[in-house]
């Protein structure tokens, strides 16, 4: 029976709805900040997962969440635990289950209709990353081919599912042309497709592949892939599709393996990652960068695009 490394759930305190952050990746992206790129956590069948989330959200909302976001790492790395964990939140009456994908598995031909597999199973929604347009650019940044990647998008699209395809934006290595083709191929598929065009993140990067892109440039990728894109947009926060205001959230509720709990705020959630840095890059370096983020975030908030 297929098992996978649970990191930790995380509860919000906006709405009900739950994170799942399954741990290992197939990929191995040089500026990666995510922690779950490496296979750790508890060990659990996609039922014992199923019943940890649902005990996760009846001790703190008294109920179920309404919505479910299946993250890591990369959770499509064992389509059996993946589908089973989907069909069962499905059965559960979860009525938003979204996928938060490279997409690379997803567009291998050796697996079959696997976007329609995930249709069926109850998948309503799917963010991929493209992390590059350029075969060989992707593969200097991830290790593997965007082939499949591109195919995915397809598939999925062809699956009805819905969509929003990320970028992030890292000057000298996936700047203005490679926006430009990748909003042109996505905009050959369908002109309504979501495009987020993120800023690279060199706080929390485990590599400092380049550098913090300037509110110009920013300005300049999303005027580009807007011609080819109405639905084009910077990104803000994960919350961002959903609140033109973002709410006063400062704290989330991260929910261990054996159910104990802490609320964390996003300062100790920064110092998480910078832990997991640690061996990577030096603490000074990661604190200068974060000063020089925080104030190019500012401006972005205060940008219209």
């Amino acid at each position: 029976m297929s098992r996978r490394g649970l990191r930790y759930f995380t509860l919000s305190e906006i709405k009900p709805r739950i994170w799942f952050m399954l741990a290992g990746c197939n990929f191995r992206c040089r500026g990666c900040f995510r922690p779950a790129r490496d296979v750790d956590g508890a060990l659990l069948t996609p039922e014992e997962t199923l019943k940890k989330a649902e005990q996760a959200c009846l001790n703190y909302y008294g109920k179920l969440a309404t919505e479910a976001i299946i993250t890591g790492g990369e959770p499509t790395i064992d389509k059996e635990y993946l589908l089973s964990l989907i069909r069962g939140l499905k059965k559960k009456g979860i009525e938003e289950i979204v996928l938060i994908t490279n997409g690379y598995e997803i567009g291998k031909e050796e697996n079959g209709n696997y976007a329609s597999d995930l249709k069926q199973a109850g998948l309503t929604e799917a963010y991929v990353d493209v992390k590059a347009f350029s075969d060989r650019i992707h593969k200097w940044y991830t290790g593997m081919s965007n082939k499949p990647v591109l195919n995915a998008i397809k598939k999925l699209n062809d699956a009805g599912i819905e969509l929003l395809v990320q970028t992030v934006y890292m000057p000298g290595i996936v700047d203005e042309q490679e926006i430009e083709k990748i909003a042109e191929f996505l905009s050959s598929l369908d002109k309504e497709l979501k495009y987020q065009i993120s800023p690279f993140s060199i706080t929390f990067a485990r590599e400092k592949v380049t550098r913090l892109p300037t509110i110009e440039e920013m300005k300049c990728a999303y005027e580009i892939a807007s011609k080819y894109l109405p639905n084009a947009m910077v990104s803000r926060s994960g919350c961002a599709r959903e609140y033109p205001i973002l709410p006063p959230q400062k704290t989330w509720i991260t929910v261990f393996p054996d159910l104990t709990f802490e609320r964390r705020t996003v300062k100790e959630q920064h110092e998480e990652h910078i832990k997991w840095l640690g061996s990577a890059r030096p603490r000074e370096e990661i604190n200068e960068d974060r000063v020089r983020e925080v104030e190019l975030h500012d401006k972005i908030l205060r940008t219209r695009f």
